[in-house]
C-alpha cells in the first residue's frame, strides 16, 4: 500500500482528530467524484471504440468489393493492365504529328 510510507506527524489532540476526520471526509468525497467522472468517460470511450470497430469492418467490406472489381477490370479484357497502360501512353506519344515544312524556290517542284 502506498499510504503506509506517507504518514503525517500529528499531535494526539482532539483538534487534530477533527482535522484528520475532515481530511478523510474530503478525500472520500473527492474519490467518489472522480469515480463518478470516470463512468461517463469509460462509456464515451466504449462508444468511440465501437464506432471505430464498425467503421473498420465497413471499410473491410468496401475494400474487398473494390479489390474484386479491380481484378475483374484487369482480367476481363484479357490483358494485364500493367503492360497495356504504358503501351497506350507510348502510342499516344507516337501519334503526335509534327508539321513538316518543305522549302523550295520558284521553279522547283
Amino acid at each position: 500500500m502506498a499510504g503506509q510510507n506517507q504518514r503525517m506527524n500529528v499531535v494526539p489532540t482532539v483538534t487534530m482528530l477533527g482535522v484528520m476526520k475532515a481530511r478523510l471526509v474530503g478525500a472520500t468525497r473527492g474519490h467518489a467524484l472522480l469515480k463518478k467522472k470516470t463512468d461517463p468517460l469509460t462509456m464515451q470511450f466504449r462508444q468511440i471504440s465501437k464506432n471505430i470497430v464498425s467503421t473498420n469492418e465497413f471499410m473491410g467490406g468496401i475494400m474487398k468489393t473494390s479489390y474484386f472489381t479491380m481484378s475483374a477490370a484487369k482480367y476481363v479484357p484479357g490483358d494485364n493492365i500493367r503492360h497495356v497502360v504504358p503501351e497506350m501512353f507510348k502510342m499516344q506519344l507516337l501519334k503526335r504529328q509534327l508539321p513538316k515544312f518543305d522549302y523550295f524556290t520558284e521553279g522547283e517542284f
